[in-house]
């Protein structure tokens, strides 16, 4: 049955599934839903329930809050969400990803994350030489600036950056979302980051990793950060060469949808055989060899 609190304004999107798992999408900072692709629509037809949250301050049109409100916010929907599921993962593009293992690493009862282009440190190679200089001017007080997305966009595909590049001339968004980010998510986002950073070692939720290897916001050092830090058992990298951030609406769209959706259901399929094992198991009784 659908809790009527997820069909309320702390969803941009519910779907209610019919094999008892749920998945929360996370679009980028400001991003909308379109950003997820086909990801929503192989969910469905796979029998999933997800959602995207409406979170204040991380979400388009949603005013500016702290970091620490966007992981209350969702961390708060993921433990409603399995009041209602057998489990809960997290599917998170860029900031979006980033946001996922910032939840995991509070609640390690989070099935899986697949992490789509992630984001720890901005060093792709379209980011400007002054990016880093961006925090300093914001807190020498100098804070009434907008942060301009330009190209390429986040995609390779020509068709795909000439519809975003013309959606944003036109009322500066593109149906991938806002490509003017105001000074404070900025500072928020490079937070959040620093924040999840430090505790990537408490994460053990199993861990799908997709990132293009010409990711022009964040480079291969960003999986590579997150694969030496985390404790998880299971974890998988994908590496794409025809794409650049934007994976999931890019050239090789596809290969992020279809992988993402069997590593949700590899996982299910994983933790579901393991607890038949030890139900099946008996316990052993180890006695001391003198005893009677």
């Amino acid at each position: 049955m659908t809790d009527p609190i997820l069909n309320s304004d702390r969803c941009l999107l519910f779907q209610q599934g019919s094999n008892g798992h749920a998945v929360v999408l996370l679009p980028g900072l400001c991003g909308s839903e379109l950003e997820m692709g086909a990801i929503p629509r192989l969910l469905k037809q796979s029998g999933y329930s997800y959602a995207i949250p409406r979170i204040k301050g991380y979400s388009a049109h949603t005013g500016i809050t702290s970091y620490k409100n966007w992981i209350d916010d969702v961390e708060q929907f993921v433990i409603d969400l399995m009041q209602m599921h057998t489990s809960v993962s997290l599917v998170g593009l860029s900031m979006g990803a980033t946001l996922s293992l910032a939840v995991a690493e509070r609640n390690s009862n989070i099935q899986s994350l697949s992490l789509l282009s992630p984001v720890l440190i901005f060093d792709g190679w379209s980011v400007p030489w002054y990016y880093p200089l961006l925090k300093a001017i914001y807190f020498l007080g100098i804070r009434n600036w907008h942060y301009k997305e330009t190209a390429p966009y986040g995609v390779k595909n020509l068709e795909m950056r000439k519809r975003i590049k013309k959606a944003v001339e036109a009322n500066s968004v593109s149906e991938l979302g806002a490509a003017h980010l105001p000074a404070r998510h900025l500072i928020e986002s490079l937070k959040l980051i620093k924040e999840t950073k430090k505790d990537l070692p408490s994460i053990n939720s199993d861990v799908l990793i997709i990132h293009a290897v010409d990711d022009e916001t964040a480079s291969p050092k960003n999986p590579d950060l997150i694969l030496n830090s985390i404790s998880s058992e299971t974890r998988r990298t994908i590496w794409l060469g025809n794409s650049y951030h934007i994976i999931t609406v890019d050239n090789e769209r596809e290969i992020v949808a279809n992988e993402t959706i069997n590593f949700i259901a590899q996982s299910i399929k994983k933790e579901e055989i393991s607890r038949e094992t030890n139900l099946n198991t008996s316990s052993l009784i180890i006695r001391n060899r003198n005893e009677s």
